[in-house]
């Protein structure tokens, strides 16, 4: 994975709001706001010598779309879900910053406290997901009290600065038997993994989960390119103009090369009569249309019937 590649980190939290304030990082901006939050980490079954557990400091970083200030006061429950990164400098503690996809409180009046707190909801491990590379082994499975772990490297966009951001994240997988036959995790080799924080390493201060699911990911052949390159706009392709007008389909128009021909109707000519038998006047006759090709055949001529005599003797 290149250096200057980003991948998602995504968190997801509930807790409660210490204090709330502009955001910092993009001053003069009035509906940018920073909620402080000190993040619960309930300990539960899954425990670990080199990881301590302890309320880990956190930023969420939001636009107050409804311009209401006094909606995330001190106390206030809330639920968020968003990017995320670490950050552990030289002159401050370690802190989760988090740029918010969503935000939420839970309702109720938070000035009264004992009410308020009887009725949110018991506190949870965060839980986060995202790609990294893997840098190193630790720990053993099933054996020893420090926890099979490796130690990720996952880089972000950070839309604070408007920079990338690399941090590390070490990864504990759980004593029994789901883990046993899973294969080794190969260095630098590129994963994608969702899991719980637990807690805080004691000795490099990185965020540590617990793995709940993994998936492999094949070696990119290629470098990504640092930021989203412009060469201009694309042409678009045109899709509506391809949609079936009004007209129905099986309703075809008449072709106008069609109703521009005459229609010829045949001619019939009944004169040419050809009788079968002349002796039987009953017998069927047959007749034939004479084609546009043909001359028109002369009228007969018209003759004198032939005399007919009587056959009976005269009396005498």
């Amino acid at each position: 994975m290149p250096s200057n590649s980003t991948y998602p980190a995504v968190i997801h939290i509930r807790d409660f709001v210490e204090h709330i304030e502009p955001d910092p990082t993009r001053p003069g901006k009035g509906q940018s706001m920073q909620l402080r939050i000190s993040l619960n980490i309930p300990l539960k079954d899954i425990q670990s010598e080199d990881v301590e557990h302890d309320e880990i400091p956190t930023l969420i970083r939001f636009f107050n779309e409804g311009n209401q200030p006094d909606l995330y006061k001190p106390n206030t429950f809330v639920y968020s879900s968003g990017s995320f990164l670490t950050t552990s400098d030289n002159d401050e503690e370690f802190h989760i910053i988090i740029h918010a996809h969503t935000l939420h409180r839970h309702p109720g009046n938070e000035e009264d406290t004992e009410t308020y707190f009887m009725h949110c909801p018991e506190a949870a491990q965060p839980t986060v997901t995202f790609l990294g590379i893997v840098l190193e082994r630790g720990g053993e499975l099933n054996g020893g009290p420090t926890l099979l772990h490796y130690r990720f490297r996952t880089t972000v966009y950070n839309s604070s600065t408007r920079t990338y951001h690399t941090f590390p994240v070490t990864v504990y997988f759980k004593n029994g038997p789901r883990w046993a036959n899973f294969p080794a995790l190969n260095i630098n080799s590129y994963v994608f993994l969702t899991g719980r924080i637990f807690g805080l390493t004691k000795k490099h201060r990185q965020l540590a989960v617990v793995t709940d699911d993994i998936h492999f990911l094949p070696t990119p052949t290629h470098h990504l390119p640092a930021t989203p390159s412009s060469t201009g706009k694309r042409k678009r392709v045109d899709r509506w103009s391809q949609r079936a007008g009004p007209q129905t389909p099986t309703k075809s128009a008449p072709s106008s090369l069609t109703d521009s021909l005459p229609f010829v109707h045949p001619r019939l000519d009944f004169s040419a009569t050809v009788s079968l038998d002349d002796e039987d006047e009953g017998a069927t006759q047959i007749t034939w249309p004479v084609s546009a090709d043909e001359d028109e055949p002369s009228p007969p001529a018209t003759t004198a019937p032939p005399e007919t005599r009587s056959r009976r003797q005269r009396k005498t």
